[in-house]
């Protein structure tokens, strides 16, 4: 836990405002792929970077420290004219209050990324029409990613983002792409935004909220009231476990926060560790192993 809080307390950034919300990197992956330009791979990545980060997609204003770190992977697996397959992988970190320190917040590999793209297209996205699974792509997983910074600074705060990407995913039921239908799987991208959507795990909005803002970000001034307040908030995801059994919001939360919680947990207390232990084993049980390092301090 030492090595944790030393992250969390080191010195704060300069406090300058920002218009955009996102310091975005987009790399495309083509190493699977023998034979094709590779320069049209670089190009797709720095163009989708230049449009992640300077399009507005809220109207608030961000500290340049504040600004939401997020990476996407685009790994092309084959590739046929101007169509593409492949797979996306998803990152985001929130910074944590007065702290150089960012946690992750959502962690996500979507399997089922197809796109069509040439070099002349131009790349835009329109809310209110499916265009480009692409960019609808795109666009989703950045409100996905809004929706869940937002909660975790006010309780819900994120709702707004959240109806977005659940429009976007809307407009793109009458596609044959991939990933937007809910028989399709339980794990795409129209699982997720449905569980965010979904009343019944509203606690794991504002667990969220607790862990974050009432936890983390108390952590730089008061260590114990914030690793408190997580250690209170930790038996209702085991409670949302049970009621929702295989929920993919929980397991993301769960995920992205695992090591983070072992690190947090590392110097508590046996009887702490082992409740620890207990609950994060019932959530993510292929990780018992690792999370055995727990019992052994």
């Amino acid at each position: 836990m030492r090595n944790f809080f030393v992250m969390i307390c080191l010195c704060s950034m300069v406090n300058m405002l920002s218009a955009q919300e996102l310091d975005c990197r987009i790399t495309v992956n083509s190493d699977n792929i023998e034979g094709t330009n590779k320069d049209i791979y670089t190009e797709l990545g720095n163009r989708l970077t230049e449009f992640m980060n300077s399009r507005r997609w809220t109207d608030a204003m961000f500290q340049n420290e504040e600004r939401i770190n997020c990476s996407f992977i685009i790994t092309i697996t084959s590739a046929a004219g101007d169509n593409y397959s492949g797979n996306l992988q998803v990152q985001s970190n929130r910074p944590v209050f007065n702290s150089s320190y960012t946690t992750p917040i959502f962690n996500f590999k979507d399997e089922n990324f197809k796109f069509t793209y040439a070099q002349a297209d131009r790349l835009e996205f329109n809310e209110n029409t499916y265009e480009s699974n692409l960019m609808s792509v795109m666009a989703f997983y950045v409100n996905v990613i809004l929706g869940l910074n937002f909660d975790s600074f006010s309780r819900c705060g994120g709702t707004k983002y959240f109806e977005k990407a659940e429009a976007i995913a809307a407009l793109a039921q009458s596609s044959d792409d991939l990933g937007w239908k809910a028989f399709q799987s339980d794990k795409n991208r129209y699982a997720i935004i449905s569980e965010y959507r979904d009343e019944r795990l509203r606690k794991l909005r504002d667990v969220s909220y607790e862990y974050h803002r009432l936890g983390l970000d108390e952590m730089f001034q008061m260590t114990e009231k914030g690793r408190t307040k997580i250690f209170e908030n930790l038996p209702y995801l085991q409670e949302l476990n049970r009621e929702k059994p295989f929920s993919i919001a929980l397991q993301l939360f769960a995920e992205s926060k695992m090591n983070e919680i072992m690190d947090m947990f590392q110097d508590a207390t046996a009887d702490e560790r082992k409740k620890v232990y207990d609950i994060m084993t019932a959530l993510l049980p292929t990780q018992s192993s690792k999370l055995k390092s727990l019992l052994n301090n």
